[in-house]
């Protein structure tokens, strides 16, 4: 045999046997899981109990969702150009009496001018002008002048309470 094959083999034989040895360690560590091993025989199978555990598949902080009803306002067909804006959008121009009822004149955020009186419906969410107060002067004792409540209209608004859900009526204020 030549010399060079002959090294060949020398250095191909080492790494027969060690090839070997691996293949016989890998049999053997079948039964080892985890660098624990396994018990042979008749035992105990492990089963998965959740008795106790939360549900992975629940987030781990949960939102309490709002209850929001829909409340029963009135069809779009019937709704007049007072009731495209917020309420906060409107602004007092003058307060008027006509043949003994309050009237309030409002501009609304186009630009035009509506008259109110009590009973009519303004505002996007069924507000309702409930009173018009004019302001009230008084003079005490000393001759001071004193304004108890400024020109305003009130009105009052249909809305839903965000936690229970329940349909509540809350006054609103359009003032000069």
């Amino acid at each position: 045999m030549k010399p060079i094959l002959l090294k060949f083999y020398l250095l191909l034989l080492p790494l027969l046997f060690l090839s070997l040895s691996w293949v016989d360690n890998s049999i053997a560590q079948q039964d080892v899981v985890a660098g624990v091993e396994m018990p042979q025989g008749n035992s105990e199978k492990f089963t998965y109990s959740p008795m106790g555990r939360r549900d992975p598949f629940k987030p781990l902080i949960e939102k309490n969702e709002k209850i929001v009803k829909k409340i029963n306002t009135r069809p779009e067909k019937i709704k007049g150009p007072l009731e495209k804006f917020e309420l906060g959008q409107f602004r007092l121009m003058a307060i008027m009496i006509v043949k003994g009822s309050p009237r309030a004149m409002v501009q609304a955020p186009d630009g035009k001018s509506y008259t109110v009186k009590i009973n009519d419906y303004i505002g996007m969410n069924d507000g309702i002008v409930k009173k018009i107060e004019t302001k009230v002067v008084e003079v005490d004792k000393n001759g001071m002048r004193i304004e108890k409540s400024p020109d305003r209209i009130v009105v009052e608004e249909l809305g839903v309470d965000g936690s229970t859900g329940k349909q509540i009526k809350e006054n609103r204020y359009i003032v000069m």
